[in-house]
């Protein structure tokens, strides 16, 4: 067989077989997952401050912010069904998770993907716990519940923190900084 590039004899016993491309750990992929996933911490811990200062809010603190019907019937909701409570532990989880995780892949742990995980569905967990319970207690307080852009935005950013740990195991550079050995590709069947 014989082309311009050149020529290969092969017998008929014979077998192409690839070799095997070792792949360099880049150590810079699960600290740059970490350091994301730990400012994603940072904004859970803001979630989970803020329902915690709703239930400070009382009638005086009301009256000197000036909220309306609408606002006082939300803080209501918020405070009178336990939402803030269970949102504040919720997120609080979360943010624990994301913290713990993110520390744990700049330190190049592989326990520290599962955490983040972790986190990463408790923060999508929570906002369904907020839709469903918001969605059943609504007319109750008398709020006009609908579905809109900041739910979107809520799954978006708990779907893309579920996916960077992912990253880390997915990418076969960042699997090798992970597990400190060597990766390789394999082009053809292991044996």
């Amino acid at each position: 067989m014989s082309d311009e590039f050149g020529s290969v004899m092969m017998d008929a016993e014979e077998e192409l077989v690839m070799p095997e491309i070792p792949v360099k750990a880049n150590n810079a992929i699960p600290v740059a997952i970490g350091i994301l996933l730990i400012i994603g911490s940072l904004f859970g811990a803001l979630l989970s401050a803020s329902m915690m200062l709703t239930l400070t809010v009382d009638d005086e603190a009301r009256d000197q912010a000036g909220f309306g019907p609408e606002e006082n019937a939300t803080l209501d909701l918020l405070q009178d069904t336990g939402l803030a409570e269970t949102l504040t532990i919720m997120y609080g989880g979360m943010a624990l998770g994301l913290l713990i995780g993110g520390i744990m892949l700049m330190r190049k742990n592989p326990l520290g993907v599962k955490v983040s995980l972790f986190g990463s569905s408790m923060f999508i967990l929570t906002n369904l716990v907020q839709v469903v319970w918001t969605y059943l207690a609504a007319d109750t307080y008398g709020i006009s519940f609908s579905l809109g852009a900041d739910l979107i935005i809520f799954f978006g950013c708990g779907a893309f923190c579920m996916a960077l740990p992912l990253l880390t195991v997915i990418l076969p550079e960042g699997r090798a900084a992970l597990y400190r050995e060597p990766v390789g590709l394999y082009f053809g069947e292991e044996e």
